[in-house]
Protein backbone atom coordinates (compact mmCIF):
# COMPACT_ATOMS: atom_id res chain seq x y z
CA UNK A 1 0.00 0.00 0.00
CA UNK A 2 1.04 3.73 -0.89
CA UNK A 3 1.47 6.26 1.38
CA UNK A 4 -1.18 7.92 -0.77
CA UNK A 5 -3.37 5.43 -0.47
CA UNK A 6 -2.95 4.72 3.09
CA UNK A 7 -3.78 8.49 3.67
CA UNK A 8 -7.19 8.40 1.64
CA UNK A 9 -8.19 5.44 3.24
CA UNK A 10 -7.09 6.82 6.39
CA UNK A 11 -8.72 10.18 5.49
CA UNK A 12 -12.08 8.44 4.39
CA UNK A 13 -12.50 6.62 7.81
CA UNK A 14 -12.00 9.42 9.66
CA UNK A 15 -14.63 11.97 7.60
CA UNK A 16 -16.77 9.53 7.60
CA UNK A 17 -16.93 9.00 11.55
CA UNK A 18 -16.94 13.00 12.38
CA UNK A 19 -19.47 13.20 9.59
CA UNK A 20 -17.30 15.54 7.18
CA UNK A 21 -17.39 16.04 4.07
CA UNK A 22 -14.10 16.95 4.13
CA UNK A 23 -10.65 16.87 6.10
CA UNK A 24 -7.55 18.21 5.38
CA UNK A 25 -4.12 15.87 6.52
CA UNK A 26 -3.17 18.31 9.19
CA UNK A 27 -6.73 18.92 10.53
CA UNK A 28 -6.72 18.37 14.27
CA UNK A 29 -9.10 16.01 14.89
CA UNK A 30 -9.97 16.79 18.02
CA UNK A 31 -10.56 20.34 17.18
CA UNK A 32 -13.09 18.95 14.57
CA UNK A 33 -15.24 17.29 17.30
CA UNK A 34 -13.55 13.84 18.18
CA UNK A 35 -14.78 12.91 21.47
CA UNK A 36 -14.13 9.16 22.76
CA UNK A 37 -17.25 7.91 21.40
CA UNK A 38 -15.51 9.07 17.77
CA UNK A 39 -12.38 7.82 18.96
CA UNK A 40 -13.14 4.46 19.69
CA UNK A 41 -14.87 4.19 16.71
CA UNK A 42 -11.58 5.51 14.41
CA UNK A 43 -9.25 2.68 16.12
CA UNK A 44 -12.17 -0.04 15.86
CA UNK A 45 -12.02 0.60 11.92
CA UNK A 46 -7.98 1.26 11.92
CA UNK A 47 -7.84 -1.93 13.57
CA UNK A 48 -10.14 -3.75 11.91
CA UNK A 49 -8.41 -2.79 8.17
CA UNK A 50 -5.25 -2.29 8.85
CA UNK A 51 -4.63 -5.00 11.99
CA UNK A 52 -3.07 -1.88 13.74
CA UNK A 53 -4.27 -0.94 17.30
CA UNK A 54 -3.70 2.73 18.03
CA UNK A 55 -6.23 3.31 20.75
CA UNK A 56 -3.06 4.39 23.15
CA UNK A 57 -2.24 7.04 20.65
CA UNK A 58 -5.43 8.37 19.07
CA UNK A 59 -5.18 11.44 21.50
CA UNK A 60 -1.61 12.16 20.81
CA UNK A 61 -1.97 11.65 17.07
CA UNK A 62 -4.97 13.60 16.62
CA UNK A 63 -4.31 14.22 12.25
CA UNK A 64 -4.96 12.05 9.63
CA UNK A 65 -1.11 12.41 8.61
CA UNK A 66 0.05 11.10 12.28
CA UNK A 67 -2.12 8.01 12.33
CA UNK A 68 -0.73 7.38 9.03
CA UNK A 69 2.50 7.65 10.25
CA UNK A 70 1.69 5.31 13.30
CA UNK A 71 0.39 2.92 11.21
CA UNK A 72 2.91 2.48 8.58
CA UNK A 73 5.51 2.55 11.61
CA UNK A 74 3.57 -0.65 12.66
CA UNK A 75 2.98 -2.34 9.68
CA UNK A 76 7.29 -2.00 8.59
CA UNK A 77 7.87 -3.27 12.22
CA UNK A 78 5.35 -6.24 11.90
CA UNK A 79 3.76 -5.09 15.33
CA UNK A 80 0.33 -4.84 15.93
CA UNK A 81 0.28 -2.04 18.44
CA UNK A 82 1.54 1.21 17.09
CA UNK A 83 2.95 1.94 20.98
CA UNK A 84 4.60 -1.21 21.26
Amino acid sequence: MTTSDLQLQMTSICTEVLNRSTLGPDDDLIELGMDSVAAVEIVTRVETTYGVDVVDVIFDTPTVNRLCDVVSGATRRGKPHAAA
